[in-house]
Parts: C-alpha cells; sequence; structure tokens
C-alpha cells in the first residue's frame, strides 16, 4: 500500500495544499496525456463543423482556438479514469486525507495556453460546512514552473470566505503571505477546496494539462445538501469500481464491506451517472472586476 509521509499530512493541516512528486506511473501519465490530445482534437472538430458540446469550454482569446476546460472525463474513457482513481497515491489520499466513505464527485481536465489566454483570478472553491474533508486534486500532465501562471495560494486561508475584491483591489497577485507551488509533470497536488488560489497568465509556449478530481466523503455531500441522495449514491457506486480495479493491498479491509459489489457495470453506470447530472457547488470569486495596474493582465502583457 503507498503511504502517505506524516509530514506531507502535516503540512497539509497546516497550510491547505501539498505536493506529492512523481506521483503517477510514467505509462499511466502517457495515456492522460494521449486522451487530453484526443479530446481537443474532438472540440476543434466540433467547432469547425458547428456542433458544439457543453461539455467543454474553448478560448478565442487569440486568432487559434484553445479548449480551455473538458468536463466528466468519465464519459470518455470510464476505464482510464478507473485507473486513475486506483493508482497507488490516490487511493493512498482518498483514506489518508478523505476517509471511509471518500467519493469522486467531479474529474475534469483544465489546459493552459500562454496569455492572451485565461488566466485563472483569485477564488476559492465551492464553500461548505467544514464538518467533513473536501479535497481538490490536481493531476499534473505537464510542468507548472515558477513564475509560468502555476497556482498561488494564500496558506492557511481555507477556513472562512474572505473578502476577494478587497484583497485583490489592493494586492493584485501579490496579496501577503501568498506562495508560487510549481509542479512536474506527473505531480499530485492536493488542496483544500476552500483555499484562496488563482495563477496568473501563462509565459511559455505549449498547452499545460491538469486533471482536478473533487473528493469528499458521502456524509459530507449529505450535510450540504446541494445534490441529491441519488446524485451521491451513484458515486459510491464509481468508487465501488474504482475498488474493484486497485490493487488489492491498497484497499483498506472496511472498505470492502462499506462500498460492497458495484450494482451496475461500469457502462450502465456511466450512462446514469451522465443521465442524472447535477451542477457542482460553484466557486466563489470576486463580486466585482478589479481595477489595479498588474492584475489581472500583469503590466508588461497589456
Amino acid at each position: 500500500m503507498a503511504s502517505i509521509e506524516k509530514q506531507k499530512l502535516s503540512f497539509y493541516k497546516q497550510n491547505g495544499f501539498v505536493r506529492f512528486e512523481q506521483a503517477l506511473s510514467q505509462d499511466l501519465l502517457q495515456r492522460l496525456r494521449d486522451l487530453s490530445t484526443r479530446l481537443e482534437m474532438s472540440a476543434k472538430e466540433d467547432l469547425a463543423n458547428g456542433a458544439l458540446r457543453n461539455q467543454y469550454n474553448l478560448s478565442t482569446e487569440s486568432q487559434e482556438p484553445r479548449l480551455f476546460r473538458y468536463n466528466d472525463l468519465l464519459f470518455d474513457d470510464p476505464e482510464l479514469v478507473l485507473a486513475l482513481l486506483a493508482s497507488p497515491t490516490m487511493m493512498a489520499i482518498c483514506e489518508r486525507m478523505v476517509g471511509l466513505g471518500c467519493v469522486p464527485m467531479q474529474l475534469d481536465l483544465v489546459y493552459k495556453y500562454p496569455h492572451p489566454h485565461p488566466h485563472i483570478a483569485w477564488h476559492q472553491g465551492a464553500p461548505h460546512p467544514r464538518n467533513y474533508p473536501y479535497l481538490n486534486v490536481g493531476v499534473y500532465l505537464d510542468d507548472a514552473d515558477l513564475d509560468d501562471g502555476c497556482l498561488r495560494y494564500i496558506p492557511d486561508s481555507q477556513h472562512k470566505i474572505v473578502d476577494i475584491y478587497a484583497l485583490s483591489s489592493e494586492y493584485g497577485w501579490h496579496i501577503p503571505g501568498v506562495v508560487q507551488q510549481p509542479a512536474n509533470a506527473g505531480d499530485i497536488l492536493v488542496q483544500d477546496m476552500m483555499i484562496l488560489h488563482s495563477s496568473e497568465p501563462k509565459r511559455s509556449e505549449g498547452a499545460r494539462r491538469t486533471i482536478y478530481i473533487e473528493l469528499r466523503p458521502i456524509e459530507g455531500i449529505a450535510e450540504s445538501a446541494k445534490q441529491t441522495e441519488q446524485w451521491a449514491e451513484l458515486r459510491k457506486q464509481w468508487m465501488a469500481h474504482v475498488i474493484k480495479k486497485a490493487d488489492p493491498k491498497d484497499v483498506p479491509t472496511d472498505w470492502l464491506t462499506f462500498y460492497g459489489e458495484p450494482e451496475y457495470d461500469l457502462a450502465t453506470l456511466v450512462n446514469l451517472i451522465k443521465e442524472k447530472w447535477e451542477s457542482p457547488i460553484p466557486a466563489v470569486w470576486s463580486h466585482r472586476n478589479v481595477e489595479h495596474p498588474d492584475y489581472p493582465t500583469p503590466a508588461d502583457l497589456r
């Protein structure tokens, strides 16, 4: 079973984010990269044919359209999604950082291209009662370097909703205490859903692709009451398939009892999740446009 060092858990508890280096096998990393390439080509073909779908978002900030976000990868390659969730580090994150009842809620892919394609302004993920863990897990398919639009965090800011407009209006990208968190392809970066974070424009050429996975225990979903019991149960079924896919040594014994055998085969389950789709809890952003000489677009890029 993959283990998580106590220092990692302590760092996460203190700061609200933590990085796991070289968390994916090279084979799995390459398969995920290949999927990201196929999805982008498919979206561009849809655009050329005038048949866009609401599963993804294309950025048209420059002459060439770029894929910005592709949601619900489970619908496109269920077996590969299971392989990712069942990988040793992901199973350890589920066990040690979320606990029994952990389920995947969303699994989406974000593409980041150089300016003028989108930056990510300061925001906090889904607000929720803080009685249960709620993680946003970033799986890096490409390097994210310092001063090149990697994630920026305000450590220990996850405990309540902050005044994003006031902070970003006064400080722009440089809110006091900010840290940049680089990552390499194959790393996994776990953050508390409510930590204040952002990423300024990318300057280097090419795409940076990151898969984002929301993890939360069933009890937390019920507490927030933002999705239905049926929606949560389908995700428990999803996790039951993950457990079947995982190496038995990576699965805690009591999890086999809790999740049980999947009620549906994988294809049927994917169709049910698609049919019973419900909106995720929205993030919290600045309530007004921010006027600042170096934010959100840095002065030298204006």
